[in-house]
């Protein structure tokens, strides 16, 4: 385990002390003893369990804005109106 921060928990973020990276771990796979991350802007990470041990890292608070990319996200990236759905909307052909 970390020295600083024990066995990786699912949901709680951490800091990277040599890269200064703040990053949440969202699973653990026990048959491959790997760890999924995913960093405050977004990127999806694995690392083995022995990794973890090496790194240096400290406990972190959840950033105050943690939606991190998604804000940056713009509704014309997802081609829909914002305006009234209506049954017909949901039952024709789709229109590009």
């Amino acid at each position: 385990m970390s020295r600083a921060v024990g066995n990786p928990r699912v949901g709680q973020w951490y800091l990277g002390l040599d890269s200064g990276e703040l990053f949440q771990v969202t699973g653990f796979d026990q048959e491959s003893d790997t760890i999924e991350l995913q960093t405050f802007d977004g990127d999806l990470n694995e690392i083995e369990l022995d990794t973890w041990r090496l790194l240096p890292l400290a406990l972190a608070q959840p950033p105050q804005d943690w939606s991190g990319p998604a804000d940056d996200a713009n509704t014309d990236d997802f081609r829909f109106s914002a305006g009234k759905t209506s049954e017909e909307g949901w039952t024709a052909p789709l229109r590009f």
